[in-house]
């Protein structure tokens, strides 16, 4: 398989690749949960964390993508090099990803009922009365 002579392609695809998913990480760290899956943040006990969970996970798949854009740089041209480097990319991806599944289960099994408030009751239960 021939490789591109210039250096810089294959990283400068694979940073340019991570970047719309460090984007994603910085709006659901900011509390777009709904990016997730459609993930409704009324219906989540703890709707901060979930945003820091799936912000840190989606930056760990955005760092990864940097960590293998370096490899790829230092193993132009070596095709053993090449493969180590794309097999740890798919580990390290697809672990995140499988992490990220399971966090999305759990929040998902997790969800309150549609309308329930927290433990003092809903804003319009608590200002009913005035």
């Amino acid at each position: 398989m021939s490789m591109p002579a210039n250096a810089f392609i294959v990283p400068g695809v694979m940073v340019i690749s991570a970047v719309p998913i460090l984007v994603a990480a910085v709006l659901v760290a900011r509390g777009n949960l709904h990016l997730i899956n459609g993930l409704d943040a009324s219906r989540l006990r703890d709707p901060a964390a979930a945003c820091a969970r799936f912000a840190r996970l989606l930056a760990l798949v955005a760092i990864s993508m940097f960590a293998a854009a370096l490899g790829y740089y230092w193993a132009h041209g070596n095709q053993n090099h090449m493969m180590i480097v794309t097999v740890a990319l798919l580990v390290a991806v697809n672990a995140v990803a499988v992490a990220m599944l399971l966090a999305l289960a759990a929040l998902k099994r997790d969800y309150r009922e549609p309308g329930q408030g927290d433990a003092k009751g809903t804003r319009s239960e608590r200002t009913r009365g005035r």
